[in-house]
């Protein structure tokens, strides 16, 4: 194989992850509007690393941090999608929350902060699959 075919073929990989992580970002999203959360904002990039939704929780008070983590169902040599959050990205996640809680754009006087993950198998063929951990990581949640 050429070096141009393997960049090719390396590009379309990376571009099908992407892809996907945006697509279930879009699921995970739409899954908490049901549950009746307030989706603040996708992406959000701060000095500490990226959240991938900032919510505000049912309650209308509790600033949610949500990693949404992906795979799809057909690679089943990986773990489940919410064990990819391992104890780096646990403390990254904490250390988001905090400096967001603290923004006067995102932080609610009285109210409290979350870290949730939401986690979402893409099977071959259907609709995904999609499970929210409240509270997964920080105060003892494990995920």
């Amino acid at each position: 194989m050429s070096l141009r075919a393997l960049l090719a073929r390396l590009r379309g990989l990376l571009g099908g992850c992407a892809s996907l992580g945006r697509r279930s970002e879009s699921v995970a999203a739409e899954h908490l509007r049901r549950l009746g959360y307030t989706v603040l904002a996708r992406n959000v990039v701060t000095k500490v690393g990226e959240a991938d939704l900032v919510c505000r929780a049912p309650d209308g008070r509790t600033l949610v941090v949500v990693e949404v983590k992906s795979r799809r169902l057909s690679d089943r040599a990986r773990p489940r999608a919410e064990e990819q959050v391992g104890p780096g990205k646990r403390a990254r996640l904490a250390r988001i929350a905090e400096v967001l809680s603290r923004h006067g754009k995102w932080g609610t006087p009285g109210g409290g902060v979350r870290i949730d993950v939401v986690a979402v198998d893409w099977p071959a063929a259907g609709p995904p699959s999609v499970r929210h951990y409240a509270g997964a990581v920080g105060a003892g949640g494990r995920v």
